[in-house]
């Protein structure tokens, strides 16, 4: 009789776990249902202003003063020693920005955090996004397609106003953020290498769609997490398997005390470069386009290397750090789609 009721509870308490358990997934599952429009959504999310706000203040409080690592913006148009730590009103090269309302800001080198929000972030958190002439409202960034099926990140990714990086969901979108490497670029990095690889897709995309373009260097993305040199052949083979055949990338890093994966971060300023923007009016035009995309690609290749040169001088740091910047095809120069852009057969 006891062992009866024991197993009548067992049960009883097996199948209230279940439940417990099944509702909050049941609500997940139909909350993402809902929100999967804002994966291409071109207008923010309502809840957008009153979100950032409590985000940057646990920004400050966590990164900032616990952790001891600081974002810093450095912007090229203003006058040199007057180029970091902004604040609101301090520099009038800043307004230099304004003058390209339509633009594409491209954040390298990618590691293991979200670069492309990192601009955008900071400008707004420290209330200098007004004096680039840059509208909130305005600005999107495009992310990898896995990012919005990871729970909790793909809020968080949303919020901050990421997109699907597709032609599709950007066509229409008058300035957003992207990195040009994806995620190519983000298994590669080394502790004294930048790795910066860039095919021409975003040059071609931003001469259709009128648009100007702005390198952004995150001088200190393989700083605040180191990336581990010397991976073993079978674990560089899987993450390259994953990047080919899923569309998935994994990072590799040393966190704070040197220990692998720790989500601390070394305490250091995480500087954001921002260059000075290519202006590609008179490229637009010309009826050469593969020559079109050409220069405008080697402008900016040239204006990350300039910048991160001037970031080194400017900051002091890192100047036992070697930047690299390969050319990688494209999917049109691989014969993955046709000059009209469909698939090739």
């Amino acid at each position: 009789m006891i062992e009866t009721i024991n197993a009548t509870n067992a049960r009883a308490i097996l199948g209230g776990v279940t439940l417990v358990s099944a509702v909050p997934m049941l609500l997940y599952a139909l909350w993402f249902m809902y929100s999967r429009k804002y994966h291409t959504l071109r207008s923010h999310v309502p809840w957008r202003r009153h979100l950032v706000s409590w985000l940057i203040f646990w920004d400050r409080l966590i990164f900032t003063k616990l952790l001891g690592m600081d974002r810093k913006l450095h912007f090229s148009l203003c006058s040199p020693g007057s180029r970091s730590g902004y604040g609101p009103g301090s520099s009038p090269g800043l307004r230099g920005y304004a003058a390209h309302p339509r633009i594409a800001w491209c954040a390298s080198p990618h590691h293991l955090l979200l670069p492309s929000f990192a601009f955008a972030f900071t400008a707004e958190r420290d209330g200098i996004h007004s004096q680039m002439g840059v509208n909130l409202d305005d600005i999107f960034t495009a992310a990898a397609k896995v990012l919005f099926y990871v729970p909790v990140l793909r809020e968080l990714v949303i919020t901050l106003g990421g997109r699907v990086a597709s032609p599709e969901v950007l066509d229409g979108m008058k300035m957003f953020a992207l990195a040009p490497g994806g995620i190519h670029e983000m298994i590669r990095q080394g502790s004294k290498v930048d790795r910066v690889y860039l095919r021409t897709g975003f040059v071609r995309f931003a001469l259709k769609k009128e648009l100007d373009i702005c390198p952004i260097y995150l001088f200190d993305e393989n700083e605040c997490y180191k990336p581990i040199d010397g991976l073993p052949n079978w674990l560089v083979t899987f993450q390259r398997w994953c990047h080919r055949r899923l569309g998935v990338g994994f990072s590799i890093w040393r966190g704070r005390w040197n220990v692998p994966f720790n989500p601390l971060p070394y305490p250091c300023e995480y500087v954001v470069g921002v260059g000075k923007p290519i202006d590609t009016r008179k490229h637009r035009g010309m009826e050469d386009r593969e020559r079109a995309i050409e220069e405008v690609m080697e402008l900016y290749i040239e204006e990350v290397r300039r910048l991160f040169k001037e970031l080194q001088e400017d900051t002091g740091r890192r100047k036992d750090v070697v930047l690299e910047i390969e050319r990688l095809k494209s999917r049109q120069q691989r014969g993955l789609v046709n000059p009209k852009g469909k698939k090739a057969e």
